[in-house]
């Protein structure tokens, strides 16, 4: 019977090892996310001038 009790123990830690993983791998999702949008937020104006500039020699603008 002290076995069973046992086993029953390691079973709940790793079900709750399993949940706390994945509460970490979603904040660090969240983080690598906000620091994409933040970094795209401060070149977004030094990638879009040059952009803007071949769209534009190259003849692929519509107006």
């Amino acid at each position: 019977m002290h076995y069973a009790k046992l086993a029953n123990a390691l079973l709940v830690r790793m079900r709750d090892a399993e949940g706390q993983a994945l509460a970490e791998y979603g904040l660090i999702l969240a983080l690598v996310a906000i620091a994409a949008v933040g970094g795209l937020a401060l070149i977004g104006g030094a990638v879009s001038t040059p952009f803007t500039t071949f769209v534009e020699a190259a003849g692929f603008g519509g107006s």
